[in-house]
């Protein structure tokens, strides 16, 4: 997204969901919130008047969380408490955002070398998800909406994950979700997108060339872990007026060699930059 000014909205997406939910999995959600807030269990008819559900609804709901130890019940009160397996995923999300604190300094290092916003992303099921950012301290620049969903087949960020996912994978998500036109310049053809994962994985870096935006462009690279495994994209965003396509080459080495580095700081050994 590119803004004028520095008083510009910090682009977070809305709470309110903009298309069709999943009802049961709302009312899921809902319970394990209503859980979270209970000092100790709650027996079933409690948790049902507070969730405002049937009983036979709620046992259902609980009945599947079990399954996933997202909840637990004791064999003798019956009574109910949040589940073990919430530490885990809680583990790992905890993880993404030291990530963040971990790639920031990268960030800072890549928007002071560009001139242009620097910003990190993580896959996040068929889409890319912004978590990170330092803006450019241009009065015109990129400021793509931290915590909105990026396509990836249209985005800088999203084509490196997606260059590192398998042919299995980035097939099954192109026949699941397409390949939606956002200008006239995104790809919208299965082949011609395969054709630029290649390149990507190649080069070691991708362009989105005001495919998701027009008069924006993109640069991006790969973070990678101690595995050598894609885990995340870092990039920089811009007006097409400075990240002109004379200078993607430049630019696409600065952006490579802080990928570069942030991934040996996370451990990454012998990975080098294409």
């Amino acid at each position: 997204m590119m803004a004028a000014g520095r008083g510009e909205s910090t682009g977070v997406k809305n709470s309110e969901p903009t298309g069709q939910i999943v009802r049961a999995l709302d009312k899921a959600l809902r319970v394990l919130e209503l859980l979270a807030q209970v000092e100790g269990d709650i027996d079933l008819g409690e948790l049902a008047s507070r969730a405002g559900l049937p009983k036979s609804t709620l046992v259902r709901l609980l009945n599947t969380l079990r399954v996933h130890n997202v909840v637990q019940q004791d064999v003798k009160t019956r009574r109910y408490r949040l589940g073990w397996a919430l530490i885990h995923l809680g583990k790992a999300a905890e993880r993404q955002f030291d990530l963040a604190k971990i790639l920031h300094p990268f960030l800072e290092q890549l928007a002071k070398a560009t001139g242009e916003t620097a910003s990190f992303a993580m896959l996040d099921g068929n889409h890319a998800i912004y978590l990170g950012q330092v803006l450019s301290q241009s009065i015109i620049r990129g400021v793509p909406p931290i915590g909105s969903d990026l396509g990836l087949h249209c985005t800088a960020v999203g084509k490196v994950l997606l260059s590192a996912a398998s042919h299995d994978h980035i097939d099954h998500l192109i026949s699941e979700y397409g390949l939606p036109r956002l200008t006239e310049k995104t790809i919208v053809n299965a082949e011609h997108l395969r054709r630029e994962l290649a390149e990507v994985s190649e080069k070691g870096y991708a362009l989105d060339n005001e495919e998701a935006e027009h008069g924006g462009r993109c640069i991006a690279a790969p973070v990678r872990d101690s595995s050598g495994h894609t885990i995340a994209a870092i990039s920089i965003t811009g007006p097409t007026s400075r990240i002109s396509l004379e200078r993607v080459g430049e630019y696409a080495e600065i952006v490579k060699r802080v990928g570069q580095q942030a991934s040996e700081t996370l451990g990454a050994q012998g990975v080098s930059v294409p």
